[in-house]
């Protein structure tokens, strides 16, 4: 099966020319970081038990980097005052002491991370990448566009792209809760 970002290779490449697909994919990747770190569209709910006495524990997504804690459940209850104070190490910090092997859940957002697929796409799930494929391509021809001295250099469609790239991000942030 073909990646979606196959298609939007495939979309993107007559409004390039010139550009080499390397450049393609690397704008790509700074395209979707953005795109996931100002809408929260990428979410995930991670399991995750507490050790009795402790107030934190541990917290690993399956693919991507953590930007954000969303919220923490245990048993469907919200608890509050739960915090990530260093998204990198993945600790989440609990208001009290667990009493025993409490299971909770964490909704996180998350965003790309090195490194990418063997073919150098950004490592997302295919439902995102496929959903917001028309916003990432605005993104991405926004991002090439821009590039000074390229055969493919044009400020006003930069211009035009930046801004559907904006609006898709502030219309599907909002529809995620997002930012």
């Amino acid at each position: 099966m073909a990646s979606p970002f196959d298609r939007l290779m495939d979309t993107a490449r007559p409004h390039l020319p010139g550009a080499i697909d390397t450049a393609i994919k690397q704008e790509l990747f700074m395209v979707c970081h953005t795109f996931f770190n100002m809408s929260d569209t990428w979410r995930e709910d991670i399991d995750f038990v507490s050790v009795a006495g402790s107030k934190e524990a541990d917290v690993m997504p399956f693919a991507g980097r953590i930007l954000r804690l969303l919220s923490v459940e245990q048993n469907g209850v919200p608890v509050r005052g739960a915090t990530m104070k260093n998204v990198m190490d993945g600790i989440i910090s609990l208001p009290y002491e667990a009493g025993g092997a409490d299971n909770y859940k964490a909704k996180v957002s998350l965003t790309v991370t090195d490194p990418a697929s063997r073919d150098a796409y950004p490592i997302i799930p295919y439902e995102i990448a496929q959903r917001y494929q028309d916003v990432l391509l605005h993104g991405l021809l926004a991002h090439m566009l821009a590039q000074p001295s390229k055969p493919y250099t044009n400020l006003s469609l930069a211009q035009f792209y930046l801004l559907k790239f904006k609006g898709g991000i502030d219309r599907e942030g909002g529809a995620a809760g997002g930012k």
